[in-house]
This record gives C-alpha cells, sequence and structure tokens, in this order.
C-alpha cells in the first residue's frame, strides 16, 4: 500500500474508525510489541488453558470416587477453548466464542473439520446434561461419556496445536 493510498484511508476514516487506529497504535506502544505478536500470543495463551482443562479433567476421573459430572466439564472446556484458539487465530479475531456459534466456525481446512464441528456440539450438550439434569443418579452411569470426551480433548489439543503450527503461530 502506498503512502497516498494510506493517507486517503485516514482523510477517508470515521471517527469511530479514526478512534480504532489510534487504539491499535497505543496497544502497540504500550505493549512494545505488534498486534501480530499479540494475536500469536493470545492464540497459544488459550491453548494452554485448554490444557489446564484437560488435567483438571483428568484429575477428576482419577479421584476415589471419581467425578465424572465434573470432568465432562473440564473435558468440554479443553475442547472448547481448543477450538476458539484455532477460529481467533485463524478467523483474526474472537468473533465467534459463542457456545453455540464457536463450532460452525471450525476453519474449512482444518482435520476432519465437519467431524470436530459436532464433537464440540455433543460435548457441549453432554456437559449441559453432566451439569444441570439430576438423572442418571449414579455416578458411574457417567463414566463413560467422561472417557469419550477425555479421548476427544485429548486428539484436539494435539491436532489444534499441530494445526496452528502450521499456520505460523510463533508461540507454541
Amino acid at each position: 500500500m502506498s503512502g497516498h493510498d494510506v493517507l486517503r484511508r485516514v482523510a477517508e476514516a470515521r471517527k469511530s474508525t479514526f478512534a480504532l487506529y489510534k487504539e491499535g497504535v497505543y496497544i502497540e506502544q504500550a505493549s512494545s510489541r505488534s498486534l501480530e505478536e499479540m494475536r500469536h500470543q493470545v492464540t497459544a495463551d488459550r491453548l494452554r488453558l485448554s490444557e489446564t482443562f484437560l488435567l483438571a479433567g483428568d484429575r477428576f476421573t482419577r479421584m476415589r470416587p471419581a467425578e465424572y459430572r465434573s470432568a465432562i466439564s473440564r473435558y468440554y472446556y479443553a475442547m472448547y477453548h481448543c477450538m476458539r484458539a484455532v477460529v481467533f487465530f485463524t478467523s483474526g479475531g474472537d468473533d465467534n466464542q459463542e457456545h453455540g456459534t464457536l463450532p460452525k466456525h471450525t476453519p474449512s481446512d482444518f482435520p476432519n473439520a465437519g467431524i470436530w464441528e459436532n464433537a464440540l456440539k455433543n460435548a457441549r450438550t453432554t456437559r449441559n446434561s453432566a451439569d444441570y439434569d439430576p438423572y442418571p443418579e449414579t455416578m458411574t452411569d457417567w463414566r463413560q461419556p467422561a472417557m469419550d470426551l477425555a479421548a476427544d480433548a485429548t486428539q484436539l489439543s494435539l491436532l489444534a496445536s499441530t494445526y496452528l503450527n502450521q499456520k505460523g503461530c510463533n508461540y507454541l
């Protein structure tokens, strides 16, 4: 973009757009990092957050007695934050973080994108049941759903890290 093109954009910017330009400059100056560097950092931090939920789910399944309902919730959030990192990085913003919206924005080039979109939707449904439904009452009835989500969350974590690394995320 030439210098004249840049000046034209500034000259034609609405007040709200101009304020956003100023904010971007301020953020970069205050942090001594580019917005692009911070986008990479936020993506990596979201993956690390996902890992903490995965580890918490594992701890709940190892407890005696096991807390499968709580494990299901943690595994769902591990999956959610993995995909949130992927969508944030590939879309360039956090426009799709709502739980019902996020799966629809799985990048088409993500490995088995349709399968993971459905897996995340199903994990949310399972998490909602584990968190809100009184039945089934026995914890052992929740064992298999917890184990299934543990496997899915672990696999998605590996896929997301590999995918983002291949996309050029520099902080993984």
